[in-house]
């Protein structure tokens, strides 16, 4: 188990990359580190493999601190994002040398270089020099020299990020199953909110430096700690609607600036909502949730199309309400036009509640 203790990384006195980050990595778990070019993700893998120091803090595996280990011996494999191959070799050359830095049979080699070749379909290419590859079979490559030997702990900095959509998907499979065959400890880390929900047994979204949220990818999914975890886990991401809150007995109801009414929770499901004048109120949703709705139907909001998205199998719709906007979800087979007013209806118990981007409330069944 590896653990990050208050690691603080600054660069110079201006740029600071990590700020006071606690986070744990399990034995054999998958872990992918979630979040926006720029968060520091990548300076939390070069802290793991001992490449950067932290300015602050304490780097543990298994309650010893790593501190003072070289990266050469802290058994660590990494891919990185910008490659780093040796170019004088060839593509089967590259992936065996840490094979052959590591003392084993040329038999084994050769068994460990066909096996992930093939996986990562670059069997072709062995005899070929990195100089003669695209960016995606460069990448293939790189990832391949991370994984294919035995190590303690797998670090992979967005090692699919160049791959076309096709290959990506399915590397992607692959490396789950080879993690969960290797009984492998893996960081993993990626931009894509897909990515980060199909992979990750534990998903740490990271944002500016700091842990928003760490949790399960159905924890983040169905129960985020604030707006920011909610926008950002989810394609499309959670809308949210501006609203001020009104007593009515033993409920609190919702209703937009204009007057437009969005939802009624009990009383007791939102007694951490604050008193605060000026704070901002939010009621967000998914899309799945929410549905074209008659207009006639009673309790619906109505709003302004302003995009139409045609993904094939599904349509998507921002729907403008009030200085908002609202993803719908609707069947491929359904004709919009962009300016055309539409009702829009969801469950009640759909709802996810903010105050001040903070999360007050969640969806039934996941409250």
């Amino acid at each position: 188990m590896y653990e990050l203790k208050a690691v603080h990384k600054r660069y110079g006195l201006a740029k600071v990359a990590l700020r006071k980050i606690d986070l744990t990595v399990r034995d054999r778990e998958f872990l992918v580190i979630y979040g926006p070019a720029g968060a520091g993700k990548s300076t939390i893998l070069n802290i793991l493999a001992g490449i950067t120091r932290p300015t602050s803090g304490d780097v543990r595996r298994d309650g010893v601190s790593i501190l003072r280990v070289p990266p050469e011996r802290r058994d660590a494999a990494m891919a990185f994002e910008n490659y780093a191959l040796y170019s004088h070799l060839s593509v089967g050359e590259n992936l065996a040398f840490p094979l052959r830095a590591r003392g084993l049979g040329a038999a084994e080699i050769a068994s460990r270089v066909a096996r992930i070749s093939g996986i990562l379909g670059i069997g072709h290419l062995l005899d070929r020099r990195p100089g003669l590859l695209s960016g995606g079979q460069r990448q293939r490559v790189a990832l391949g020299r991370a994984i294919i030997r035995p190590a303690d702990i797998y670090l992979l900095d967005e090692p699919v990020g160049h791959l076309d959509a096709k290959l990506r998907h399915k590397i992607r499979a692959e490396l789950k199953a080879l993690a969960d065959d290797l009984s492998a400890t893996v960081v993993f880390t990626t931009t894509s909110s897909r990515e980060a929900l199909a992979l990750g047994d534990r998903v740490a979204v990271l944002n500016e430096g700091r842990i928003e949220q760490a949790g399960t990818p159905e924890e983040l999914y169905h129960r985020p700690a604030n707006a920011f975890v909610a926008s950002f886990v989810g394609d499309p991401p959670m809308s949210f609607l501006s609203v001020a809150p009104r007593r009515e007995g033993d409920r609190i109801a919702f209703a937009t600036p204009g007057g437009m009414p969005v939802a009624a929770l009990p009383a007791r499901a939102v007694e951490s909502l604050r008193d605060e004048p000026g704070s901002r109120i939010q009621i967000g949703f998914r899309s799945n949730e929410v549905r074209l709705a008659g207009p006639d139907d009673p309790g619906t909001l109505r709003g302004r199309v302003d995009v139409v998205e045609n993904l094939g199998y599904v349509k998507i719709a921002l729907v403008g309400i009030g200085e908002d906007q609202v993803s719908v979800s609707f069947p491929a087979s359904r004709h919009l036009s962009v300016g055309e007013t539409v009702a829009i209806a969801f469950p009640r118990d759909a709802v996810h509640l903010f105050q001040n981007a903070r999360a007050i409330a969640h969806a039934a069944p996941y409250a």
